[in-house]
């Protein structure tokens, strides 16, 4: 008689844990802003290795700016800053050309 009780209660507590919190504490442990410092400093395209551009959302309300350097460093950008949105823009033009215009020919009759 005693067990039944016990065992109710056990079952109880066991349900009430949700698994999945835990599941997503250790799955979506990148929900947090991975910037803690910004620096404005301009940093040369040729030092640059790679670059990471964060949009806000998901635990972070900030924009982040991530860059990899050469030598193995990583530094946060200040997304607002100007050397910042001037690097970008650099970055965009090289990434993305702009394509020349397709030439236009005339069809020659005869």
């Amino acid at each position: 008689m005693r067990f039944i009780p016990g065992s109710l209660l056990l079952t109880l507590l066991l349900c009430s844990l949700s698994p999945v919190h835990g599941v997503l504490e250790a799955y979506n442990t990148n929900l947090k802003c991975k910037c803690i410092q910004h620096t404005s400093f301009f940093f040369p395209i040729r030092h640059i290795d790679r670059v990471q551009i964060v949009s806000p959302g998901n635990g972070c309300p900030n924009m982040e700016v991530i860059i990899w350097l050469k030598n193995k460093s990583v530094v946060c950008l200040n997304p607002k800053a100007k050397s910042t949105k001037k690097l970008m823009n650099v970055l965009w033009r090289k990434t993305f050309p702009s394509t020349p215009p397709t030439p236009v020919s005339k069809s020659m009759t005869t």
